[in-house]
């Protein structure tokens, strides 16, 4: 197996592929994810500019598909299929899930305001699951080298299928060659140090004193 590959290996999910419509509903390298996905026990990811695939709401998801994509059944079908991976995160074994999310993705108007308000209850709701959580990198934590890239970490009890996920409109990338599993494990652990503490929906209010993840959505939700 290469270190770099434009499609991975292949055994999972023809449930997703059935539920998306069949094979010609999704790219290769969409169907390639799910089945890297459902084979994944932790998920780590980075995301700069919109709120990841996996904590998207329905609208959100179509309002960002459908601005990339021209046939607007084609949209449709990427929606159903991107909602469809996120049952790794509420099945009977799911994954574990750390999200890293650049402030501005909370700021960008995706759909609207309405959308964009259901969008971020969304994810301090997401985050009551004791398996996922979320951090915002504030705007004041400055630039960091990785900070406006997307990328995710997939993590599973067989080390050979460890990948590197880096999203591209044409040709995503599959990386699992040791130097690029290390050097994007340890940006995310920089942007995880300089982001605010994690959402955690269940402390009590006044433990939100000082700035946090949650306390940050909440005030972009709150002026909507």
């Amino acid at each position: 197996m290469s270190a770099v590959t434009r499609h991975g290996s292949k055994t999972h999910s023809c449930s997703l592929i059935r539920n998306g419509g069949g094979t010609g509903s999704t790219t290769r390298s969409a169907r390639d994810l799910a089945e890297l996905e459902s084979r994944s026990t932790v998920l780590r990811t980075h995301e700069p500019l919109v709120i990841p695939g996996m904590l998207q709401t329905e609208e959100y998801a179509r309002a960002v598909l459908g601005a990339t994509e021209d046939d607007p059944r084609r949209a449709d079908r990427y929606t159903e299929f991107r909602l469809a991976r996120q049952r790794v995160l509420t099945g009977d074994s799911p994954v574990t899930y750390r999200a890293v999310v650049h402030e501005a993705a909370l700021h960008t108007r995706v759909g609207g305001s309405a959308v964009m308000r259901r969008q971020l209850l969304r994810l301090m709701e997401i985050s009551r699951l004791p398996h996922v959580s979320v951090q915002v990198y504030p705007f004041e934590a400055g630039i960091y080298s990785a900070h406006t890239q997307s990328f995710v970490l997939h993590g599973s009890n067989a080390p050979e299928l460890d990948t590197v996920y880096l999203e591209h409109p044409t040709n995503s990338l599959f990386l699992r060659d040791a130097e690029h599993l290390n050097g994007y494990a340890k940006m995310l652990e920089r942007l995880s140090r300089l982001a605010l503490a994690p959402v955690d929906p269940e402390s009590a209010p006044e433990s939100h004193a000082s700035r946090d993840s949650l306390s940050l959505i909440q005030h972009v939700m709150y002026a909507l």
